[in-house]
């Protein structure tokens, strides 16, 4: 078992450790030549997740390698749609950073889905929706774990900024507008012959930075921040073909998502959480907020996100990823039980609501209790047949004739699992489970609660993060906050790294609308 155990002084000590960038350096080297043109080179876990030096006290450097009236820290969508923002109001020398080889991050592989109300394109279809049912509908799906003000902000530009992706840089949409993530026709889709999806994006952001002269400076990571005697910012460090920049600055955009391909501040973050495996994007390391952070950013709403179940074994010990260790069709089973390592059931095994979202806390808080990286998912070789479910790598379930004889290959406690197993299967031949309530309301209708038979089946599953919500606190106007609520002259935050404005369907409307809310508002902090 190898679970965090964490003693903090402080946060933003203890983040200095995971940021992966010096804290001293005497000198400094002129950067290298700035890439002309955005490459298709792949991206890689190992551009993202570069050895880190260790860190020593905070010095001042000698003289910059670069300046610039504006850098952006991440070209993603956020980044690039704060960019184009910045220079639309006026600003000439803005360098874009991006630490991959080519620019796009998560927005570019998405379905390229769009939540909005009241585009132009709905007003063809005579599409007709309000802010009210837009707002109840983001909310509902996220359960009110949102911030109010600041997810209003992203339902109200919605639209806007979906006719501004049209209009502005002239992303094609199709005509289909879907009902997607409820009962709304909300989901505009990007896409053309060309380009499907996300990667309907990136001709014409492409063209929009080289139109507005930005500085685009590929595989050139953002390190951390230098700061004026006042606690105004002062210039990005960054490092690139292992040389180390400096680049003075008037204002910086934190554009560099969230934290979801790196478990390990995740963990720091919310100590319930470790254990998780990262499965989000391999850009996704928390840079930029780690770097906020480091000097006075306030953190918030880090105990929120989203975590898929995987197969335990293959994410350990097979190199996994989302696909190979794929169980959600196991854990859709009308039969499904969940233990801890114990061999006892702990919760509804249907309670998990969108997504199964509502699995994650209950499977977390048991690993934590009995020091497991994972609980046990248990069904039968006759249902998983009917479902189609086979095992991700090659690999085969572990299975068995007997509860007893499952036990075993699990490692667990043969008598208390065959008490589970039975107490469960005497529920469901009941219709009444008296210790979780399952198959009680609506869900009953749809699918009964149903009983385990032999041959039984079973596997390790682990909640997987692959969106964060958490991120640096700010205020309506994209400007980073301390936690007194004052505000970081010249630092802007925006998309993932920011908490905690959007949930599914609003995704990239966040990035895109706070994208551009950070240009803006660099733009007027610049002036």
């Amino acid at each position: 078992m190898k679970r965090i155990t964490m003693f903090l002084c402080t946060l933003s000590l203890s983040l200095s450790c995971l940021s992966g960038c010096s804290q001293n350096a005497s000198t400094t080297t002129a950067p290298a030549e700035t890439t002309a043109a955005v490459t298709t080179t792949a991206e890689t876990t190992a551009e993202a997740n570069a050895e880190p030096t260790a860190p020593a006290a905070e010095t001042a450097l000698t003289a910059a390698d670069m300046s610039a009236d504006l850098v952006v820290i991440g070209a993603g969508g956020a980044g690039l749609s704060a960019a184009v923002e910045a220079a639309d109001n006026g600003v000439e020398n803005i360098v874009l950073l991006e630490k991959m080889a080519s620019i796009g991050g998560t927005t570019f592989i998405s379905q390229g889905m769009i939540a909005g109300y009241d585009t132009a394109l709905q007003k063809e279809q005579n599409i007709e929706l309000t802010y009210d049912q837009m707002y109840d509908n983001l909310m509902t799906n996220a359960l009110y774990r949102l911030d109010p003000e600041l997810t209003k902000i992203t339902v109200e530009n919605a639209g806007h900024t979906i006719d501004w992706l049209m209009e502005r840089l002239e992303v094609p949409f199709t005509d289909n507008i879907l009902v997607g993530y409820g009962p709304l026709q909300m989901m505009h889709v990007m896409g053309s012959e060309e380009a499907k999806g996300g990667m309907a994006l990136k001709a014409p952001f492409e063209a929009a930075l080289e139109e507005a002269g930005v500085n685009l400076m590929l595989e050139t990571r953002g390190t951390r921040l230098v700061m004026n005697e006042d606690g105004s910012v002062a210039g990005v460090v960054a490092q690139q073909g292992g040389k180390e920049i400096l680049i003075d600055t008037k204002a910086v955009i934190i554009a560099t998502g969230g934290y979801a391909y790196n478990p390990e501040l995740t963990g720091l973050l919310d100590p319930e959480m470790a254990g998780t495996f990262g499965i989000g994007h391999p850009a996704a390391t928390g840079d930029g907020i780690i770097m906020a952070n480091n000097v006075g950013a306030a953190l918030t709403h880090t105990n929120h996100l989203m975590a898929v179940l995987k197969d335990y074994e293959i994410m350990a010990n097979h190199n996994g990823n989302s696909n190979s260790a794929n169980v959600s069709r196991f854990i859709g089973a009308p039969n499904l039980v969940l233990v801890n390592t114990n061999a006892v059931r702990f919760v509804n095994e249907k309670s998990g609501g969108y997504m199964t979202q509502e699995l994650n806390r209950p499977i977390f808080n048991e690993m934590t209790k009995t020091d497991s990286d994972y609980v046990w998912a248990i069904s039968d070789e006759a249902t998983l047949a009917e479902l189609g479910v086979t095992r991700g790598g090659e690999m085969e379930f572990l299975k068995a004739d007997t509860v007893e004889e499952l036990a075993g290959l699990m490692e667990l406690d043969g008598e208390t699992l065959k008490a589970t197993i039975d107490s469960y299967n005497g529920y469901a031949a009941s219709g009444n489970d008296p210790e979780f309530n399952r198959g009680a309301g609506s869900w009953a209708e749809s699918q009964p609660m149903l009983p385990l038979e032999a041959p039984y089946v079973a596997v390790a599953v682990v909640p997987c993060e692959i969106i964060t919500y958490g991120g640096i606190a700010r205020n309506v106007n994209a400007e980073v906050l301390r936690a007194d609520g004052s505000v970081i002259p010249g630092l802007f935050v925006a998309g993932e790294a920011g908490a905690n404005s959007a949930y599914m369907g609003f995704t990239l409307s966040n990035c895109f609308t706070w994208g551009r809310i950070a240009g803006a508002g660099a733009a007027g902090y610049i002036k």
